[in-house]
């Protein structure tokens, strides 16, 4: 049992910690892992948006392509506007040592951030964008003096609440489904285990008592 709640403590570790390093209140994200339009709209968000300083260089596009439903030529004309291959890496496209100059800093590859900080930080973080008028300049809520600059602003700025809010929840989708493609079939495999344990245990319980029902204790 001790081996058990420790091990639930270190999966929901990196969730609170998160939550309480940066003293927020973490918005709910809401994705749906299900919902292939959100995560179609959120790659071609990210490649858009994104792109231009992040890599997920763990994924390539064909893979992408062949969970999202598209084509590998469908997905190479939607994110990398025929500059890269189906079987290329996700890559940025700023060229080497711009990010230091420009940014002051090197830039994450995002391919395991939502494992990281879990979709809600993610969402929480793409949201908390404000800007200060005596400064003039964009802050960020959850991590303030931030070296990125708020990727929506003009969504923000000129889109509907609930345009913004739905950009800002299918790039979270997409970012959740790159740190795990398999984690639907994952989930749903492992409820197939418990099932099958399940299962099993009535059985090897009911062939433990046909066994020692004539045995005297």
């Amino acid at each position: 049992m001790k081996k058990q709640l420790f091990g639930l403590l270190l999966f929901l570790l990196p969730y609170i910690s998160v939550a309480a390093e940066h003293g927020i209140q973490l918005e709910k994200a809401n994705i749906n892992l299900k919902d292939k339009a959100s995560l179609q709209r959120g790659a071609i968000l990210f490649s858009n948006y994104c792109m231009a300083c992040h890599s997920l260089k763990y994924m390539r596009y064909n893979r992408i392509a062949r969970d999202l439903g598209w084509t590998d030529d469908e997905i190479i004309k939607k994110m990398a506007y025929g500059q890269a291959k189906p079987v290329d890496d996700v890559m940025t496209r700023m060229l080497p040592g711009v990010a230091m100059e420009v940014l002051g800093t090197k830039v994450p590859d995002l391919s395991l951030m939502a494992r990281l900080k879990g979709p809600d930080y993610i969402y929480t973080f793409l949201k908390g964008f404000e800007y200060d008028e005596k400064t003039k300049k964009w802050d960020n809520k959850v991590l303030h003096g931030t070296a990125m600059p708020n990727i929506l602003e003009d969504v923000q700025r000129q889109a509907p609440k609930e345009k913004y809010d739905q950009d800002v929840r299918d790039i979270t989708n997409f970012l959740d489904y790159v740190g795990e493609p398999i984690k639907l079939e994952r989930q749903s495999l492992g409820w197939k285990v418990m099932l099958f344990l399940f299962i099993f245990f009535i059985i090897t319980y009911l062939l433990k008592k046909e066994y020692w029902r004539d045995i005297k204790h």
